[in-house]
């Protein structure tokens, strides 16, 4: 709203003085929100607090012992749990809101907590070396439980992360202590396996009306996938180049679509970024072999790129 507006609505009548004195306020800057600011100095803490955990532990490994560690982390993450069950309210296919301003932090923090001990018995027992499979799964289960059951997208994303680490492991070789981790295993194939599929999970929720508020978070996350196995397939296989080409596009096409359907600049960055990609790739193998020719494309290409952000960075609006 512009003061003249206000002004305009206040010498109308239209609002009362206690009105106009606080309206006033905010648009002369007096008075201004730091909600986001405290929100990402909470985060901050807390990430701060779980690594600083890890980092005492690690100083003083030999004084503390490693059972009283496993035990002293164990029990702070099961009053993290304990504290977010009491405070949680019920179920429901919908946003809930707790009303209490650090709860969503602690939920956090419990999550973050039982990653540190499950990584604390890993590395310092090897006690999940036969099973790290599982051990991944069982992590990416109570993760999505905690996320559906208290409603956080934070933990959302670790979820999806835990479950993205589990097909990775299923793929690989599991003794990736040994340092075969990496390994021609196709892993950009099962990316737009498990990407096509989070994204085909994620719309049908969306259509049953369970938590819509998480299918931009699985969306995201299952088109940055799905997208750089694409991308990935067309550098390391050549044989199938076209193939996967044509993935990358069909990717782009549902980016954009989904960039429509929720008013997200993000996701049409995606699309842009990826398929620039996808066919200067192409060009340079079967267009661009005249220096002339490459230089007016990347000048051409960079002059799009700026007019696209220019015109289309202010375009979309992401609904909440």
């Amino acid at each position: 709203m512009q003061p003249e507006y206000l002004e305009e609505l206040h010498s109308k009548k239209l609002i009362t003085e206690e009105q106009y004195a606080s309206l006033e306020a905010i648009l002369t800057k007096k008075v201004f929100s730091v909600y986001y600011e405290l929100r990402v100095i909470l985060y901050l803490g807390v990430l701060l607090f779980t690594t600083g955990i890890g980092f005492l532990i690690y100083q003083n490994i030999g004084e503390l012992g490693h059972l009283l560690s496993i035990i002293v982390l164990s029990i702070l993450t099961i009053v993290c749990f304990l504290f977010s069950f009491l405070k949680s309210k019920p179920y429901s296919n919908q946003k809930t809101e707790v009303g209490i301003p650090y709860y969503d932090y602690v939920v956090l923090m419990g999550c973050l907590l039982l990653i540190s001990v499950l990584g604390y018995l890993q590395f310092q027992y090897g006690i999940f070396d036969e099973y790290l499979e599982l051990s991944t799964l069982f992590t990416a289960f109570i993760f999505f439980f905690a996320a559906y059951r208290f409603d956080h997208l934070g933990v959302l994303s670790l979820a999806i992360t835990a479950l993205t680490s589990f097909w990775g492991l299923s793929v690989s070789p599991q003794k990736w202590y040994s340092g075969s981790f990496i390994d021609e295993a196709n892993l950009h194939n099962t990316a737009l396996i498990f990407g096509a599929a989070l994204t085909a999970v994620a719309m049908l929720l969306d259509r049953k009306n369970i938590k819509q508020h998480f299918t931009f978070t699985y969306v995201n996350m299952s088109s940055l996938i799905f997208l750089t196995g694409a991308l990935t397939g067309m550098f390391i296989s050549y044989d199938s180049y076209f193939g996967y080409l044509l993935l990358l596009f069909v990717g782009c096409a549902f980016a954009v679509y989904f960039a429509n359907l929720r008013k997200s600049f993000l996701f049409l960055l995606y699309a842009f970024v990826f398929g620039y990609t996808g066919i200067t790739y192409f060009l340079t193998d079967y267009v661009l072999d005249d220096e002339f020719i490459w230089f007016f494309y990347l000048i051409a290409s960079c002059g799009g790129f700026i007019y696209f952000i220019i015109k289309y960075r202010n375009y979309f609006k992401r609904a909440e």
